[in-house]
């Protein structure tokens, strides 16, 4: 279905912006400041997904099913309220701009839902399920307002495929940083006692850092380039999107990744410390080593997008991230602490390559409908794809908690240190290592049907 009438476009760029060969360079300081804010959304994922269910469970004595329905339908929530604020911020006309005022809302609300969360009161049964609930809204609410318009800013930041690459590169690296935070929130939970005090302490610090980093982007982003068209054809929105086909893709591809990445996430943590019977301190190292690498490799998967396809790059990694999931199955409780660094440093290096192409054919998807049509309706694109990953991410607890349970994980147990049945055990080996390999690998097909070539100027060769 053709969009309806373009609206004027209108871009206003920040005063002085260094231009090489006519294309408009983002500065350094707005790339550090803007994409620092990824640090906040990816505390919030990794928290969901890594902390929660495991800080329902095994710290409040929450039955796994019962937690991750609960994480499964405050996800809902927030899937249904991004398409919302998609709209909302592509006709907001404010002092600050249409996205910029969201972004500093979203981190206060978002560090509200940490203090919730992790510091329930002395509640049981369904008085704490409520309560968690409402965390959970809370969270969902601040993550959308601040997430959809900061994922629509991209496209607008540049006309060019290859600076957004460069761009998102630094987003990238803030995600593993991030990341990082929370991989070694479990030590600094253990090492303040590993009760619900010391948990209530670690949400703290995580709630103060995703505040932190919210309004750092915020602060940051007045210098970015910004259109200010109003969005045109709202009754047709699903119409807009299913037609955009390279963006339609993308989004079948990125819904089987998140579902494994969220999974995977779920269930490493039980995986490592009560299947694998390490330390903490061993979860830390290993979430380091795959911070470095992920770092490491972003010059040399930037350099590789300027020279080659980023979707044939972006099927490379996915393909190669799902081997090293599979490895897992060959983890066994005794083996080389080397072995399983070695898991976190190769999977961190192709996490970073999943990263980084999935997010720079992103704006890439989204330009190619406004250089069709002329219209600017980022935020729409935008909360579609926050619409997916909210769903898609809401299923790897869900899953997780359903497969523990139906496998008999003990909570109980976990608490209190006992070793897990060798059946749960087998559960866990599901959930951290083949339903993510699968998954990452099912993406692929998809993507051999994107057909937008970022080197020509953004047109579809598929068509």
């Amino acid at each position: 279905m053709d969009a309806a009438p373009a609206a004027p476009i209108a871009a206003h760029a920040a005063p002085g912006a260094p231009s090489v060969n006519g294309v408009e360079r983002i500065p350094l300081g707005l790339r550090i400041g803007w994409s620092a804010g990824s640090i906040g959304t990816v505390v919030i994922l990794s928290s969901t997904s890594v902390l929660l269910l495991f800080f329902m469970t095994s710290v409040l004595g929450m039955a796994p099913a019962l937690a991750g329905a609960l994480l499964f339908g405050a996800k809902l929530f927030d899937a249904v309220i991004a398409p919302l604020m998609g709209r909302i911020s592509d006709g907001a006309a404010t002092r600050w701009g249409r996205r910029r005022p969201f972004l500093f809302l979203g981190g206060f609300v978002s560090a509200l839902a940490f203090l919730l969360l992790f510091m329930p009161p002395a509640l049981e049964g369904v008085a704490l399920s409520a309560w968690m609930v409402a965390g959970l809204l809370v969270l969902a609410l601040g993550y959308t307002l601040f997430n959809v318009p900061y994922l629509a800013m991209p496209a607008e930041m540049t006309a060019s495929p290859q600076e957004r690459t460069a761009l998102l590169s630094f987003r990238v690296a803030f995600v593993a940083i991030g990341g990082a935070l929370v991989g070694f929130a479990p030590k600094v939970a253990a090492s303040l006692g590993g009760d619900r005090p010391a948990w209530a302490m670690t949400g703290a610090m995580l709630g103060a850092l995703v505040l932190i980093a919210m309004l750092t982007a915020f602060a940051a982003s007045a210098r970015a380039r910004a259109t200010v068209a109003a969005p045109g054809g709202d009754r047709e929105s699903l119409f807009i999107v299913l037609a955009n086909r390279p963006f339609v893709m993308l989004l079948l591809a990125k819904t089987l990744q998140l579902v494994g990445l969220a999974a995977m996430q779920a269930s490493i943590l039980f995986f490592i410390v009560q299947v694998l019977g390490v330390s903490e301190g061993v979860v830390g190292v290993y979430v380091g080593l795959t911070t470095i690498a992920m770092l490491a490799g972003m010059p040399l998967w930037v350099r590789l997008g300027q020279r080659h396809a980023k979707r044939d790059l972006f099927i490379a990694a996915c393909l190669g991230y799902a081997l090293v999931k599979l490895s897992f199955l060959l983890a066994v409780p005794g083996e080389p602490a080397l072995l399983i660094h070695l898991r976190g440093a190769l999977g961190g290096l192709l996490t970073g390559g999943v990263l980084l192409m999935g997010q720079s054919i992103l704006p890439d998807a989204i330009d190619w409908d406004c250089r069709r049509s002329g219209v600017r309706r980022e935020g729409l694109y935008a909360g579609a794809y926050s619409l997916v990953e909210k769903s898609a991410m809401a299923l790897g607890p869900l899953l997780i908690g359903l497969i523990l349970q139906g496998f008999g994980f003990d909570p109980q147990a976990a608490r209190a240190g006992i070793a897990q049945t060798d059946f749960a055990v087998t559960g866990v080996y599901l959930g951290a290592a083949v339903l993510p390999a699968l998954l990452y690998g099912l993406s692929t097909i998809p993507l051999l049907f994107y057909r937008l070539d970022e080197h020509a100027g953004g047109k579809d060769g598929g068509r």
